[in-house]
């Protein structure tokens, strides 16, 4: 399930091909209704998760996924892009693309699925950092914001029911 977060993440990190890259925040919110625990930490920008789903996800739950930057000199985040999607969906249908290879990387450290639906359980993830390798070269040095909220139904209406919602923070130097 946080697989959808890390994969944004991914998402987000994978404009660039810095000189550096450091998490400044990672921070979670959970729907306990779904999820008993769910701890997200970084440490010296590498990311540590320990999450018990408590009920099933089933096919249909979405993420939905704002990119923002702030430049060195602005005071505010902007928005760069804003996507919306079925997660189950995008997993079954991405072949080599480069978020296929993001959450490749993330699933060697974790225990996360791979595909829907995401049984009730223990997930974690030990140590994932990002890597560089699965960086593209076309973004700007700033800080940059990814929020990423998981839920059913659709999109800012009575029926989205709220799952998890996720934000990172990341500053990214290019030389």
């Amino acid at each position: 399930m946080l697989k959808v977060a890390f994969f944004l993440i991914g998402v987000l990190l994978s404009w660039a091909e810095p000189s550096s890259v450091s998490l400044t925040r990672v921070q979670c919110e959970k729907n306990s209704k779904f999820f008993r625990t769910m701890n997200v930490t970084s440490v010296n920008s590498t990311i540590f998760a320990d999450i018990e789903l408590v009920q099933a996800l089933k096919a249909g739950f979405r993420g939905h996924v704002d990119v923002q930057l702030r430049l060195s000199n602005a005071k505010k985040f902007q928005s760069l892009v804003q996507t919306d999607t079925d997660y189950c969906e995008l997993l079954s249908t991405l072949k080599d693309s480069l978020f296929r290879r993001w959450i490749k990387s993330v699933t060697k450290n974790s225990n996360f699925m791979e595909n829907c639906p995401v049984p009730e359980g223990h997930y974690y993830l030990k140590g994932w950092h990002v890597d560089m390798g699965l960086v593209p070269s076309y973004l700007l040095s700033g800080d940059y914001r990814l929020r990423a909220l998981v839920y059913y139904g659709k999109y800012r209406t009575k029926k989205q029911l709220f799952l998890v919602q996720c934000m990172v923070e990341a500053t990214v130097h290019i030389k």
